[in-house]
């Protein structure tokens, strides 16, 4: 099986921008295994469907446009990087998507129109799958905002 296979469209307009207020008027989509049903709900109904023994974990985190887009040096084949971990200023483990992104690839970060950015990225290492460690030329969190998806 490859990640390939998980790729699909999403339109943009689908991507929630905002927290829902109230919070707990969030969609909750529940699977009945024993009936083989599925039910749309809402958040502040979860108490319904928990038993005795189940553990609820909630996220808090908050979540920062990471996904850059880019043009490998030489060359200029697309690439997109979702950044995933800050290891310091300007090293990240990101998922890459692109092909022959190896140690010492270089990659040139475009805006949304696709106009190179004062910034560029270098695979520093292969990890696991499409996971790579990449330094960046500069502290990429000024650039987010131009280079993500809009």
């Amino acid at each position: 099986m490859k990640t390939d296979d998980f790729d699909y469209d999403l339109p943009v307009e689908c991507i929630a921008q905002t927290p829902l207020e109230p919070r707990d008027a969030s969609r909750l989509l529940v699977l009945d295994r024993q009936r083989d049903s599925l039910e749309h709900t809402t958040f502040r109904e979860v108490g319904r469907y928990l038993r005795p023994g189940d553990l609820l974990v909630l996220n808090e985190t908050r979540v920062i446009p990471a996904r850059l887009f880019g043009r490998k040096l030489p060359g200029g084949g697309r690439v997109e990087l979702l950044l995933l971990k800050r290891i310091d200023e300007q090293t990240w483990e990101a998922l890459a998507g692109g092909k022959g992104l190896t140690t010492g690839k270089q990659v040139q970060v475009v805006d949304r129109a696709g106009e190179a950015l004062a910034l560029w990225v270098e695979i520093e290492a292969v990890l696991e799958g499409p996971l790579r460690r990449v330094r960046f030329s500069a502290p990429p969190e000024p650039y987010l905002a131009q280079a993500g998806p809009g």
